[in-house]
C-alpha cells in the first residue's frame, strides 16, 4: 500500500518561501508527474517528501501517518536522484543490495530480490560488473533497481532521465512504464520535460512560481487548461478575445457555438491549438488569412498566418504552403477552449508567437 497526500505545504529556502499552499493526493499504484520549469520547486517538494528538507508548515502523509520529524530511512519513502550516485567501487548486485544490507535483510532473501529486480530492470547479466563498465542508461537502471528492491510504499523520481540522450530516454519512460505497471509503486516523478510527463503519467500537476497550477491527466492539461499561463507551457500560442453573446463566443474571426459557457455579454480570452485549425488554399474554409511565415518541422508545416488583426499558428501536414500565399482557415468549434473571466489576458499582439 502505498498513498501520498501533501496538505497545504510551505517550504522555504534560504529564507525565502519558495512553495506557497501546495495540496495534492497520489493514489495507490498511481504515477504523478510535478512538472514546470527549472526553479519551479519541483525537486524541492521531492527531497521534502524524502525528509531531506523540513517544511515551514503543512504536513506530509504516506499512508495516512504523519511522517513530520521522521527521519528518511523511517519513511518509507526512496529517493532515485537526476545522477544515479552509485558506489564505484562496488558491482552492479552490491550496489542493489546496499540498502537491504543495511537493513540486515537474510542473506538468502537479499539474493532472492536482487536477482527478481535485475530481471525487472533487464539488467539480468550485469549483476557481475563495476559501474564504470556499464553505460550511463544501465546506471540510471541500478540506481532504479536499488529504490525498487527496497519494496517502499513511495518511489521518488527527481528528473531521472535528464542526463540521458534522445534514444536511452525514450528507452528510460518505456522501462519506466513498464516496472511501475508492473509494480504498482505509488510514484512521484519531477520533470520539466513535458512530453515526458505527457508519455508516462496518469496524472500530471504543474508547478508554476512555487504554486500547483494545475492537476488532471495528461489529457487536461494538454486539451483543457485553466488559463493562458497553462496553455502556454504546453505550446498554446493561439489567444483570441471575444465575448459571449445568445450561446456562442463572438470575436474577429467569427462566431463559435459555446452552449455552455455562463459569462454572457462579458469579455473572455479563448484559445486553439495549432494542430486543432484546419488550413487549405481552394476551399470554402470561412477564415482568409496570408501566410507570413512558413518552417519545415518534419512530420508538419508551421505557419505564422495572419487573418486580418488576428495572428494564429498553424500545424498543418500540408507542405508547399509559402509566405505570401492566400489560405482559408476553420477553427472547429470543438477545439475551441474559452478561459473563464478571470483569465483574461492582454490581446495578442502581431507577430506573437514568432520563433526568436
Amino acid at each position: 500500500m502505498g498513498i501520498l497526500t501533501l496538505s497545504k505545504l510551505a517550504i522555504a529556502y534560504g529564507g525565502e518561501t519558495v512553495i506557497h499552499g501546495f495540496n495534492l493526493e497520489v493514489a495507490e499504484g498511481e504515477l504523478v508527474s510535478l512538472l514546470g520549469p527549472s526553479g519551479a520547486g519541483k525537486t524541492t517538494i521531492l527531497k521534502t517528501v524524502a525528509g531531506l528538507l523540513a517544511p515551514a508548515c503543512g504536513d506530509i502523509r504516506i499512508d495516512g501517518r504523519s511522517v513530520l520529524g521522521l527521519p528518511p530511512e523511517k519513511r518509507n519513502a526512496v529517493m532515485v536522484f537526476q545522477k544515479p550516485l552509485l558506489f564505484p567501487f562496488m558491482n552492479v548486485a552490491q550496489n542493489i543490495g546496499f540498502g537491504l544490507r543495511m537493513q540486515g535483510a537474510a542473506r538468502t532473501e537479499t539474493r532472492n530480490r536482487i536477482r527478481d529486480i535485475l530481471e525487472l530492470t533487464r539488467l539480468t547479466g550485469l549483476e557481475g560488473r563495476k559501474v564504470h563498465e556499464i553505460s550511463g542508461g544501465q546506471q540510471q537502471r541500478v540506481a532504479l533497481a536499488r529504490a525498487l528492491v527496497l519494496k517502499p510504499a513511495i518511489l521518488l523520481l527527481d528528473e531521472p532521465l535528464s542526463n540521458l540522450d534522445a534514444n536511452l530516454r525514450q528507452q528510460m519512460r518505456e522501462l519506466i512504464q513498464d516496472i511501475q505497471a508492473e509494480t504498482r509503486v505509488t510514484t512521484l516523478l519531477v520533470t520539466h520535460d513535458q512530453s515526458e510527463a505527457l508519455t508516462i503519467s496518469h496524472r500530471i500537476g504543474l508547478l508554476l512560481g512555487g504554486r500547483l497550477r494545475q492537476v488532471g491527466t495528461p489529457q487536461d492539461l494538454f486539451h483543457r487548461p485553466i488559463d493562458r499561463e497553462v496553455a502556454e507551457f504546453f505550446g498554446g500560442c493561439n489567444f483570441i478575445t471575444g465575448r459571449i453573446r445568445g450561446g456562442a463566443f463572438g470575436c474577429e474571426l467569427g462566431s463559435f457555438p459555446a452552449p455552455d459557457v455562463k459569462a454572457n455579454g462579458q469579455p473572455l480570452t479563448a484559445t486553439i491549438r495549432p494542430e486543432d485549425i484546419l488550413v487549405g488554399i481552394d476551399s470554402d474554409y470561412p477564415i482568409p488569412g496570408r501566410v507570413r511565415k512558413a518552417s519545415f518541422e518534419g512530420a508538419a508545416i508551421r505557419l505564422w498566418v495572419d487573418c486580418g488583426d488576428v495572428p494564429l499558428v498553424v500545424l498543418t501536414p500540408h507542405s508547399g504552403l509559402t509566405p505570401g500565399q492566400p489560405v482559408r482557415l476553420r477553427l472547429p468549434a470543438e477545439k475551441i477552449r474559452i478561459f473563464p473571466p478571470s483569465s483574461l489576458p492582454n490581446p495578442p499582439r502581431k507577430g506573437e508567437g514568432d520563433p526568436d
